[in-house]
């Protein structure tokens, strides 16, 4: 068994970690500090504040149709985890660095996450469920509608890159 096997076999050792895994958001919430910052991968706008938050995560969960801890770092105030799941259909994966307070909660998270494909998912995905449940139908709608076509433009990408970092065409001289 390799060692991304190995971990992904056992379960996460920090709570939050294994609250995401488990897909249980009351955990996640537990977690959470009252001031806790949230970097999101797909904006610049950090999310604040506990309430705000636990709204986004429970966005999150109920966007995953699955979602796994792969590996871990830790650090005396800060944990790492790096992720894989599928969203609306599309593979996504991605990193979230967590800072923590002195009691252990968790005061600052960093999103990252690849492909732009799988991002876009997270916008047609997480955020026409947080449009939702903060501004209702309408705005879900339109974020979705405008969001929409990014993630098989994004697609585009892959095979133009395959192609790029083919064999080359150029005569050896």
């Amino acid at each position: 068994m390799s060692a991304v096997e190995e971990s992904a076999a056992a379960a996460p050792r920090h709570p939050f970690a294994a609250a995401i895994s488990n897909r249980d958001h009351g955990a996640v919430v537990d977690t959470l500090a009252p001031d806790v910052v949230l970097h999101a991968a797909v904006t610049a706008t950090p999310f604040e504040g506990q309430d705000t938050v636990a709204e986004l995560y429970a966005s999150v969960i109920d966007a995953f149709e699955y979602v796994q801890v792969i590996d871990e770092f830790e650090a005396p105030d800060a944990y790492a985890f790096f992720w894989r799941g599928r969203m609306d259909g599309r593979f996504v994966e991605g990193a979230d660095r967590l800072r923590l307070d002195a009691e252990g909660k968790v005061r600052e998270i960093t999103v990252v996450g690849r492909p732009l494909s799988g991002l876009a998912a997270f916008l047609t995905g997480i955020g026409a469920r947080f449009a939702r449940r903060r501004r209702g139908n309408l705005v879900a709608t339109i974020l979705r509608l405008t969001v929409l076509p990014l993630a098989p433009l994004f697609t585009l990408l892959d095979p133009l890159t395959r192609w790029l970092i083919g064999p080359s065409a150029r005569a050896e001289g």
